[in-house]
C-alpha cells in the first residue's frame, strides 16, 4: 500500500510554523513524520517545539544547532555562548539529554529505493552543501562515510540545513532539500517540508513520488511569541522570518 512520509527540518523554535505544518500533515492523513534536525536555536520556543516533535515525529535526528548547543565545548564567541546558555536553561535537563542522544541519520527503503536522510551532509552536521554547489560536490552526498555509517549506498538523499528547498536528479540518483519549517530563507518565506510517497520498507521497485510543500503560517503570532523574550539576537531572528534574508 502506498504510504506518505513527511520530512521536516529547521524549525528553530518557531512554534506557530511547526503547528501549521503539523496541521497540514494531519489534513493530508500522513501518519509518519521524520524530523532531520535544528529543532532549536534562533526562536523563542525551543522547549515546546521539542515536545511537539517528540509527540508527532516517529524519528528525529540531530542538526548543527543541537550539536553545538548540547556540546560541552566553549566556542569563544560571546554572543553564541549566551544563545547556547539561554537554550540550555529554556529546555531543561531532560530535553537537553534527549537532544544529546539523537542519531545523525535515518536510513530506510521505500518502493525498492534506498533513502538516506541527514541534516547537512555526509561529512557532518556542520558541513554545508548549497543548492548551487557543483555536481561533484552533490554526488559526494551519496557516499558512505564514518559519519553516515557504511550501510547500503542510497539512491536518494534528503537533507535540510540551508533553509532553501530543491529537488535535483543527478544521473540515476535524486538529491533533495526539504527547506525550513520555521526559518525559510530566500524570496519564499512560507513554511516548507517534504513528502515522499511509496511502499515503505519494500525492496520491490514501485512508483515513488517526491514533493516539496510550502504553506503560509501566522508570522504575526511568531513575532508575538518573541515578546519579552530575552534570547540574544532575537531581532535578527524576527527579521529573518519576515524577510527571508539571512543574518549572515
Amino acid at each position: 500500500m502506498i504510504e506518505q512520509i513527511a520530512i521536516i527540518s529547521d524549525i528553530h523554535g518557531n512554534l506557530p510554523a511547526l503547528e501549521a505544518v503539523i496541521n497540514e500533515i494531519e489534513r493530508r492523513n500522513i501518519n509518519r513524520i521524520f524530523c532531520i534536525g535544528d529543532i532549536i536555536g534562533k526562536g523563542p520556543s525551543p522547549d515546546i517545539v521539542i515536545d511537539v516533535c517528540r509527540k508527532y515525529c516517529e524519528k528525529i535526528i540531530k542538526g548543527n544547532h543541537e550539536e553545538l548547543i548540547c556540546s560541552e565545548i566553549t566556542f569563544g564567541n560571546e554572543i553564541f555562548e549566551k544563545i547556547k546558555q539561554w537554550n540550555k536553561n529554556k529546555i531543561g535537563n531532560e530535553r537537553y539529554e534527549y537532544l544529546k542522544s539523537l542519531d545523525y541519520s535515518i536510513n530506510f527503503k521505500i518502493s525498492g529505493k534506498s533513502i538516506r536522510l541527514f541534516h547537512a551532509s555526509q561529512i557532518g552536521v556542520c558541513n554545508r552543501v548549497r543548492k548551487n554547489d557543483n555536481m561533484e560536490k552533490h554526488l559526494l552526498m551519496f557516499e558512505n562515510t564514518e559519519f553516515t555509517g557504511f550501510l547500503e549506498s542510497p539512491n536518494i538523499v534528503g537533507y535540510g540545513d540551508i533553509h532553501s528547498s530543491f529537488i535535483e536528479i543527478i544521473k540515476d540518483k535524486i538529491l533533495f532539500n526539504v527547506g525550513s519549517v520555521g526559518n525559510p530563507l530566500g524570496l519564499d518565506t512560507r513554511a516548507s517540508f517534504g513528502i515522499i510517497s511509496g511502499i515503505f520498507d519494500s525492496n520491490i521497485e514501485e512508483k515513488l513520488e517526491l514533493d516539496i510543500v510550502k504553506i503560509d503560517y501566522d508570522k504575526n503570532k511568531a513575532i508575538y511569541d518573541t515578546k519579552e523574550c530575552d534570547l540574544p539576537e532575537i531581532e535578527l531572528y524576527k527579521n529573518e522570518i519576515l524577510t527571508g534574508k539571512y543574518r549572515g
